[in-house]
Formats: C-alpha cells, sequence, structure tokens
C-alpha cells in the first residue's frame, strides 16, 4: 500500500535529492556522508530519516555502502521531479525567471499539484521532454510501469526516453549534436548485425547508434 501521500516536504526532498544523486551516474548506493553534504544536515539527522523512510519502505539501507530507494521510492521522486521540472520551463519560459530563481521556486511548488494538475501543466506547455538544465521531465501516466535499461538491451518496437548518458562531456556533447541526449523519445525500429540501433525519434527522424555508445545509454521504457 502507498504511502506516498503522507510523506512530508523532508521526507519527499531525501526522496528526490537521492534520486538526483543517482540519476546521472550508475545506480549504486548513496553513502550518508554525500547524501548529508547534498541536503546541508548532519549525517546524524540523515541516519535517523534514513531509518524512518527504509522502514516506511521507500529506501533500502546496507551499513558501510549506503541508501538506495526502492521501486515506491523511485516511483515518487520520479512523480516530484516531473513536477519540478514543469514548473521550472513554465517559470523560466513563460514568466521569464532567470534559472537560479525559477529553480528555488520550483522546488517549493513541485509538492502543491497532483498528477492531474501536472499533466495540464505539461499540456499548456506542449509535452516539454527535457527542463533548462538539460535533464529529463518524466513521463506522467501513474498506471504506467516505468523501467530503467540500457539502449542497448531495447528490443525492436518498444518506445523508450533516455534518461542520462554515461560518458564524459565531451561524448555527451557529441552525441547531442547528433540529436542523442537526455529527455529525446524514439523507438527502436531495427537492429544489425553488429548490434547498432537503429532509432526513429519522436520527430520523425531516424539515427544509428552503435552498439558501444548504445551500452552507455541509459533508457526509460514504459510499459503498458
Amino acid at each position: 500500500m502507498s504511502h506516498h501521500n503522507t510523506l512530508t516536504e523532508s521526507e519527499e526532498m531525501y526522496l528526490v535529492t537521492i534520486r538526483k544523486i543517482c540519476e546521472n551516474c550508475a545506480d549504486t548506493p548513496i553513502p550518508i556522508p554525500q547524501l548529508a553534504e547534498e541536503l546541508s544536515v548532519l549525517p546524524v539527522s540523515v541516519n535517523q530519516m534514513i531509518k524512518k523512510l527504509a522502514d516506511a519502505g521507500f529506501v533500502t539501507y546496507t551499513p558501510y555502502k549506503g541508501v538506495e530507494l526502492t521501486d515506491e521510492g523511485r516511483a515518487i521522486s520520479t512523480r516530484i521531479l516531473r513536477h519540478r521540472r514543469l514548473w521550472e520551463v513554465f517559470l523560466v519560459r513563460e514568466l521569464k525567471l532567470g534559472l537560479d530563481e525559477a529553480d528555488v521556486f520550483a522546488c517549493r511548488l513541485e509538492h502543491a499539484i497532483d498528477g492531474d494538475v501536472a499533466q495540464r501543466l505539461a499540456t499548456f506547455l506542449g509535452d516539454p521532454k527535457v527542463c533548462f538544465h538539460g535533464s529529463p521531465i518524466y513521463q506522467g501516466d501513474e498506471k504506467e510501469i516505468i523501467i530503467e535499461i540500457r539502449l542497448a538491451d531495447i528490443k525492436i518496437g518498444q518506445h523508450c526516453q533516455i534518461v542520462r548518458v554515461n560518458a564524459d562531456e565531451n561524448t555527451r556533447a557529441f552525441l547531442a549534436d547528433e540529436g542523442i541526449h537526455a529527455g529525446m523519445e524514439a523507438t527502436v525500429i531495427a537492429i544489425n548485425h553488429s548490434g547498432a540501433q537503429h532509432l526513429e525519434t519522436q520527430k520523425g527522424n531516424h539515427l544509428t547508434v552503435a552498439q558501444n555508445i548504445a551500452a552507455n545509454i541509459i533508457v526509460e521504457v514504459i510499459l503498458e
């Protein structure tokens, strides 16, 4: 049974922070000192909150390694990040706020709306796929099951959205110039004998991604 409606803003912030730390890297346990530094709080306070979140089923904690989100914790953090990034787009594009100022307000507003209002906001904005930080705006249908895997493991016919590219800055910039970046949606239409993925983007463009590159691109696949 989900308890996310009873979470405090502070508890939600912990889940989102854990998600953001591991959003652009391989999913590994987040050490308590790293989480404490990111939140600007004492490690003892982090330990107390993590115990509470673990008891509620939102995270798992491994001594001497760190904390990870459970499936429910990931679902909640995904929803909140969707809200935050939609608000960021609205505040920057529609209200002409600076990015830093918009980030502060979006962080406050993310807790104030539900999925229906978020979808209305997304529709108003034209369903943006990335925020102004270049981070993906996740899908909003809570009835969908979202899994994260490598692009190299996607099957023909599956639709996906790029979450991150595990590569150095120069490689990410090169791929972005080729149209491959966080937030991009595409369908795998073919896989050749070398394992290269042939993609059709949501805009109808066609791209080919070599297997070694596809192995370092993490995507979300939506299973109906």
